[in-house]
């Protein structure tokens, strides 16, 4: 069974293994919410077999809930209930990991060339709300101009000049 080293793991995982043993919704009442969970930060939960083998994930670089522990119960439950993505069955609950991915507040990237695609995720908006977004690390990613053309690509803005886009830089922190 994993056994996470850090709370947004935890968080992360007890909220799966208690939704999909009970069907149930599990939270803490709002005043034992640590100040550090409080934040209105994005997050991204991943959930991983055994040898390391996505299965899942879910998550928003802008937070779609007031808190980052509301943010991390909402992303485990699309990550096990997206239909896109390989279902979980409770008998699988011993043989996954979870990863959650902290996000920070994007900033505007004036700079193009000054991204750094191994430390800095890339965010990308475009006319009519297209968006999309990239992690920092992404295989096969060098330049800060190779980030922004993948991620255009992904949001279908491809032919649309830099200068149309709002393009944003965020960080990312992992907690197992």
């Amino acid at each position: 069974m994993f056994h996470p080293k850090t709370q947004y793991a935890k968080i992360a995982f007890d909220t799966i293994l208690f939704y999909k043993t009970t069907g149930q919704i599990r939270k803490l009442e709002e005043n034992k919410i640590t100040p550090d969970l409080k934040l209105n930060l994005g997050c991204i939960v991943y959930i991983y077999d055994l040898n390391n083998t996505l299965i899942s994930y879910f998550g928003n670089v802008y937070p779609q809930k007031p808190f980052l522990y509301e943010e991390i119960i909402s992303n485990a439950l699309e990550a096990i209930e997206n239909k896109d993505k390989q279902k979980l069955s409770e008998k699988v609950m011993d043989s996954i990991k979870v990863f959650v991915d902290v996000l920070s507040l994007p900033q505007r990237a004036d700079q193009i060339n000054e991204l750094k695609p191994q430390k800095q995720g890339v965010f990308i908006k475009g006319p009519n709300n297209k968006s999309a977004f990239v992690l920092p690390g992404t295989k096969g990613i060098k330049t800060g101009a190779e980030q922004v053309d993948f991620v255009k690509n992904l949001a279908d803005l491809i032919d649309k000049d830099n200068t149309e886009l709002e393009i944003m830089s965020f960080r990312v922190t992992r907690y197992d």
